[in-house]
């Protein structure tokens, strides 16, 4: 017998698939994706030397948090199943619990490592995954047993003691390793606590709100310039002072003006007069025509 009719193909019957849901959860891991860069962008802050303004960290990190929330209520979304027979009980089941992934067409293998093998296996997103890689292997190059590195390289060389006989360090185990993180980890808090601790007692100690608040007097009624602030009455006298001495040069302008224009109308009279003297046989010498035409009509 053949090895298909010893080992028949299993008969799968796939049921309907919540569609409507699996795409939302798909569009929501995509935002969740979005803001994550984008909080990594922030404060990264473009490679500048210079820390971003904490409201935008905030925001961001608030707008992520809000769509983490979201995702986990979706995920934990259930369905009521009610029994075969009536009268039975109904249960409430998670609608992901029994989706299998299988494909329906063969796939090779790097198709099979690029798009279902990260679904099998719950792997993060390939920069998830490097970026996490690379945080793994900066710690690990500052701690003393030099994390998994240190428990999968080999030994390091045993040094001598000057008298010829050699010790060998102890390689380090995945205890020490766990032990050294959770050292670091409990420095860290330490520094938090009494880094918090004293701003708290700064707080408490200056008040700083008394130390920005401004006093802002209310200006007087009548001793009140808009334009000019707070003013006396010295102000007052010196800008009314202004006013009047402005007033009495235009006066003196239009004064001026006027003498000036009386002045240019005399002499121009003048010249009028003056060149009717000097010129009496145009209108009084008898050999003139104008003195014809009077004898004539006389």
């Amino acid at each position: 017998m053949s090895s298909g009719a010893e080992n028949p193909l299993p008969n799968l019957q796939p049921a309907p698939l919540p569609v409507a849901q699996l795409e939302s959860l798909k569009f929501k891991a995509g935002q969740i994706i979005e803001s994550i860069n984008l909080l990594a962008w922030t404060i990264k802050n473009g490679d500048m030397a210079a820390m971003p303004s904490w409201p935008d960290i905030l925001s961001k990190y608030n707008i992520l948090l809000s769509q983490t929330l979201n995702f986990s209520t979706a995920l934990l979304q259930t369905q009521t199943i009610r029994a075969n027979y009536i009268g039975g009980p109904t249960t409430q089941q998670n609608i992901y619990e029994r989706i299998a992934i299988h494909p329906l067409t063969g796939m090779s293998e790097q198709e099979l490592d690029t798009e279902a093998a990260p679904l099998l296996r719950n792997q993060q997103t390939l920069d998830v995954l490097k970026m996490e890689t690379e945080t793994v292997r900066r710690l690990a190059e500052h701690m003393s047993t030099r994390g998994s590195l240190g428990v999968l390289s080999a030994p390091p060389p045993a040094p001598t003691n000057g008298f010829g006989h050699f010790h060998q360090p102890k390689k380090p185990e995945y205890d020490d390793v766990l032990h050294e993180c959770a050292e670091i980890r409990e420095a860290h808090d330490r520094r938090v606590d009494r880094a918090v601790r004293a701003v708290t007692m700064l707080r408490e100690k200056f008040e700083w709100k008394q130390r920005v608040a401004v006093e802002v007097e209310e200006p007087e009624e009548l001793d009140w310039d808009p334009r000019f602030g707070r003013a006396g009455s010295a102000g007052a006298d010196g800008h009314t002072d202004h006013d009047e001495a402005m007033m009495e040069n235009g006066r003196d302008d239009d004064e001026e003006g006027s003498s000036d224009d009386d002045q240019d109308q005399a002499n121009i009279e003048g010249e009028l007069v003056n060149a009717v003297g000097q010129s009496p046989g145009l209108f009084s010498s008898s050999g003139t025509p104008a003195a014809g035409m009077d004898q004539s009509s006389q």
